[in-house]
């Protein structure tokens, strides 16, 4: 049986996307929820990557609970030093607040805050935080830099282009499953301030030499495999991303793309979402949503039918880093078609462009392997006239591959 949805809703991405939403689940279930900023460099081809997150599960219905409080992560991709760092703290509970609409804070045992997100409109906001030395016992994890380095961030997004992928799902999401969402409220955003690392001061100017992106996941479901089985890279997602700036914001083009196949149940069984935004400049906007659940497949666009909406994985290589080994496909050919376009994203990575995030939940830690500043071959196709819109390749891309790898990480601070 096959069903067809062919609806298009425009929603106005505000702060109400952005929420924290725990107090929407059920209170007897875990929940995690992180909000992930990307801040590209374009002509140093320097990456920063900062995620802010919870994994509450204490006094739920899991057997086993090691992972719960706040964390905070800082990442550097460095592709034309060949340099990656990440270092990541890990704070009670306790520690954490949420107030009005999404104010994010961590505050240390002496009340000073640490970290927050401010939302001062519906397209603007403010990203701050302190990794401090005399912190240094709530440090987690640290690759590529000293323990008690020190890191300093306070960062302004003006959103131009943002989207909320699983608007039609989250509804029945809450009292199903609770399987993964994804909201990518700014996929692109101005972006502006001061980055601080181990004394060097990083300026970011709010020009078209930097871009930033956001956006946010939460639920009560990890993508996994079937009880029983062992980790699979079929049970993956994928997330795909290209950006051209324009000094001109109404002639930036920017695209995101996300796919995630997950087990959700004995009923429902496994779940294959895909999810894209286009947007060619500020006046063309092509949505793409499937869906597919027993065997039946769901379907979403605003430009006729989604034709295609393929992803090809290869070039596979053993990533080794302190937490084990991993395979990961360094090439990901995404296709994207609808009744008036036809566009290929071909991300070549190579190795370096990766670091191996990583998502604690439980009593397990979800790797997400990104690569920041990846070359991309970008073409896109008017099918009406035949034109070529783009053909040209991008160094800037960002792509994503990630499941429950077995994995080796340090105890949690204490």
């Amino acid at each position: 049986m096959q069903r067809l949805i062919s609806a298009f809703v425009l929603i106005l991405v505000g702060l109400h996307y952005q929420r924290y939403r725990q107090n929407e689940y059920k209170k007897y279930r875990p929940y995690y929820q992180w909000w992930y900023y990307w801040l590209r460099d374009t002509v140093n081809d320097r990456h920063f990557a900062i995620a802010y997150g919870t994994t509450l599960c204490h006094k739920t219905d899991v057997k086993s609970c090691v992972y719960d409080g706040a964390a905070v992560s800082f990442s550097v991709v460095d592709n034309k030093q060949n340099y990656r760092m990440q270092k990541y703290e890990f704070h009670d509970r306790n520690r954490f607040t949420v107030n009005g609409t999404f104010n994010f804070k961590i505050l240390s045992d002496t009340n000073e805050t640490l970290f927050e997100i401010i939302p001062l409109n519906d397209d603007k906001f403010q990203i701050r935080g302190n990794m401090k030395k005399e912190n240094v016992n709530n440090v987690w994890i640290h690759e590529g830099c000293p323990k008690d380095i020190e890191i300093e961030w306070d960062l302004t997004l003006t959103r131009i282009y943002g989207w909320y992928a699983q608007d039609i799902f989250e509804g029945p999401d809450r009292f199903l499953e609770g399987v993964i969402m994804w909201n990518t409220y700014s996929h692109t955003a101005e972006v502006e301030g001061k980055l601080t690392i181990k004394g060097d001061d990083v300026i970011i100017k709010k020009d078209a030499g930097f871009r930033a992106y956001g956006d946010g996941n939460w639920g009560e479901l990890m993508p996994s495999s079937p009880p029983k089985q062992k980790p699979s890279a079929k049970y993956a997602w994928g997330w795909y991303y290209v950006n051209i700036p324009s000094d001109d914001k109404f002639q930036e083009l920017s695209i995101i793309a996300g796919t995630g196949l997950s087990y959700m149940d004995a009923i429902l069984r496994t779940m294959d979402g895909r999810f894209c935004d286009i947007r060619l400049d500020g006046k063309t906007h092509i949505e793409l949503r499937t869906m597919e659940v027993w065997d039946m497949s769901f379907e979403s666009c605003n430009d006729g039918k989604v034709h295609r909406f393929d992803v090809e994985r290869s070039n596979w290589v053993n990533f080794t880093d302190s937490f084990g080994n991993a395979t990961i496909p360094l090439r990901q050919l995404v296709t994207l078609e609808s009744d008036s376009y036809l566009i290929t994203m071909d991300f070549n990575a190579v190795a370096n462009n990766f670091n191996r995030l990583l998502f604690a939940f439980t009593d397990y830690v979800f790797s997400d392997f990104e690569g920041l500043g990846v070359s991309t071959d970008l073409l896109i196709i008017e099918k009406t006239t035949g034109k070529t819109l783009r053909n040209e390749t991008l160094k800037s891309g960002g792509v994503e591959y990630g499941y429950l790898f077995d994995i080796t990480v340090p105890p949690l601070p204490t």
